[in-house]
C-alpha cells in the first residue's frame, strides 16, 4: 500500500510544468464522498508547528518533529525542524511564509465531497465549496487567491494559485489511486523562502 502511495506521489510531482488540458483522461472521475486517512497523511498541525519553529526559533526552542507524523516528503523521520527537507534548514527571519503555508494546509478537511462533470470539479468540505473549472489559457480571479489556473494533466487535477501579496505561490494536485478507492493530494510550494516544500494527504472512498 505504501509503495503504491509513493508511486502516486512521484506521478503527481511529475505533472509540474506540463501544459494543462481542459479535461482529464478518459474515464477519470474524482466524484465521491471521501474520508481523510490520517495514518497515511502528513499532519498539517504538526507541519505548521515545525514551520513556526523555523520562522521563530527563539520562541520554539527545543521543539522537534519532522514533516507530519511520518516525516513527510523530503523530511527525516522524527527529525528536528532544522534537519528536514527543502526550506526547513534555511533561515526565514519572519514567520510569514510559515503562517501562510500553515493556512494552505488546512483545506480540504477530514470530510470531502467531490462532484465532477467533464473537466469541472466541485469540492465541498467544512462548509466551504470551491468550484475548479479549467481556466487555460489565462488566469482567473478567486477569493482564495488573486489568480488561479485550473486544468488537467492526464488523470491529475492541477490547481495553481498565484496570490497578489507576500503569500507563496503553490499548486495542488489530486489523483485517484489505481483501484479508484483512494484520493491522493499533493501540495507544492512554488515561491518564497519555502520553495520546494511539499505535503501529501490521502482520502479513502466512503462506503
Amino acid at each position: 500500500m505504501r509503495a503504491g502511495l509513493l508511486l502516486a506521489l512521484i506521478l503527481l510531482a511529475g505533472c509540474a510544468g506540463e501544459k494543462l488540458a481542459p479535461a482529464p483522461a478518459a474515464g477519470v472521475d474524482l466524484s465521491g464522498h471521501w474520508k481523510l486517512n490520517i495514518a497515511d497523511s502528513d499532519d498539517p498541525l504538526r507541519l505548521g508547528q515545525a514551520l513556526d519553529s523555523v520562522g521563530n526559533p527563539a520562541a520554539n526552542a527545543g521543539q522537534t518533529g519532522g514533516r507530519g507524523g511520518r516525516g513527510g516528503r523530503g523530511g527525516g523521520q522524527g527529525g528536528g525542524a532544522g534537519a528536514a527537507g527543502p526550506g526547513f534548514g534555511q533561515p526565514i527571519g519572519a514567520p510569514l511564509d510559515a503562517s501562510a503555508v500553515n493556512e494552505i494546509l488546512q483545506w480540504p478537511g477530514r470530510d470531502l465531497e467531490i462532484t465532477q462533470l467533464a473537466g469541472v470539479a466541485a469540492f465541498e468540505s467544512d462548509n466551504d465549496k470551491r468550484i475548479y473549472q479549467p481556466t487555460q489559457p489565462g488566469r482567473k480571479k478567486t477569493k482564495h487567491g488573486t489568480h488561479r489556473v485550473v486544468g488537467w494533466s492526464g488523470s491529475t487535477l492541477v490547481i495553481q494559485i498565484y496570490p497578489d501579496d507576500d503569500r507563496p505561490q503553490y499548486e495542488e494536485h489530486y489523483e485517484l489511486s489505481t483501484d479508484g478507492q483512494r484520493l491522493v493530494q499533493l501540495v507544492l510550494i512554488k515561491s518564497g523562502r519555502m520553495t520546494g516544500f511539499s505535503m501529501s494527504r490521502v482520502w479513502d472512498r466512503a462506503q
